[in-house]
């Protein structure tokens, strides 16, 4: 009988001591560091006007609208600039940057835009800023070109002027 009463009094332990079981947590951190992320695309990366028209030169111009996508991705707010890679085109003769015109025709997520040119405005080596806007992706710019010619000027031939987009993130 003894033994039973000290068989008894050890389950009594040990039922106690799994009832009054002790909990504690520990604490743990997650981290990582995002650097500054931004990409450009432009499709095509060629504007070709093809030949020009005595209806072209009466106009002063040849138009190319939506000749362009230039898509911007940036998690910072960033500016689009754009510049003339020189002074003048390649040809017969020294035709000047700023006759290559440009301008924003529309814009994919307006919201993410703080500020766009939408009149034309001639190429110079000069960079211009084209738009500037806060963090996103996939943002879109439809670009509109017009070449300016002149009767007097723009002699029969071939014309090539390189330019180039900067995507900056500050």
């Amino acid at each position: 009988m003894r033994s039973m009463k000290v068989l008894a009094v050890l389950m009594g332990a040990v039922m106690g001591v799994v009832t009054g079981m002790a909990q504690t947590e520990a604490g743990c951190t997650a981290t990582f560091t995002v650097p500054t992320l931004i990409r450009l695309e432009v499709a095509p990366t060629t504007i070709g006007f093809g030949s020009l028209t005595m209806d072209d030169y009466d106009l002063g111009y040849k138009e190319l609208t939506s000749g362009q996508t230039v898509t911007v991705w940036s998690n910072r707010t960033w500016t689009l600039t754009v510049a003339a890679d020189s002074e003048t085109w390649t040809g017969p003769w020294d035709k000047p940057a700023s006759d290559l015109q440009l301008k924003v025709a529309s814009v994919s997520k307006p919201n993410r835009v703080s500020s766009y040119v939408s009149d034309y405005f001639g190429l110079a080596t000069t960079a211009a800023n084209v738009a500037e806007g806060s963090p996103g992706g996939n943002i879109a710019f439809t670009m509109d070109f017009k070449v300016l010619v002149s009767w007097d000027n723009d002699v029969a031939g071939d014309y090539s002027l390189g330019f180039t987009y900067t995507l900056t993130a500050p």
